[in-house]
């Protein structure tokens, strides 16, 4: 499989880690700039995930974007905003990684 899916499906899970940091941050202090730029951003994070599912397989691509997605915004929420991450969540996310891996590595690959 090509390499250029994967770009575009990285990509989706960057604007999407960026759309929702922003979005606490909205919260926080409503702002209009603010708050248009959440919106471009997590739609730019579908556009892209649109794209990766042309060539991965939907549910390859969905739990990868999804998974990648909290992982990292759980770390953002620990390291900038003080949010805890206990044993359960830390096992949750390992669980749900372990799944990707296993949706990764179980399904035949999106005919071309």
């Amino acid at each position: 499989m090509a390499l250029r899916p994967w770009i575009f499906l990285l990509a989706a899970v960057a604007t999407e880690i960026v759309g929702v940091s922003v979005m606490k941050l909205v919260s926080q202090h409503a702002a209009w700039p603010a708050l248009l730029f959440m919106y471009a951003m997590i739609g730019l994070s579908f556009f892209l995930l649109a794209v990766a599912m042309e060539h991965i397989p939907m549910a390859v691509t969905y739990a990868t974007w999804e998974t990648l997605g909290l992982t990292a915004v759980a770390f953002i929420g620990y390291r900038f905003f003080g949010e805890s991450i206990g044993p359960l969540k830390a096992l949750g996310m390992a669980v749900l990684v372990s799944g990707v891996v296993l949706v990764n590595t179980g399904g035949p690959m999106a005919r071309e």
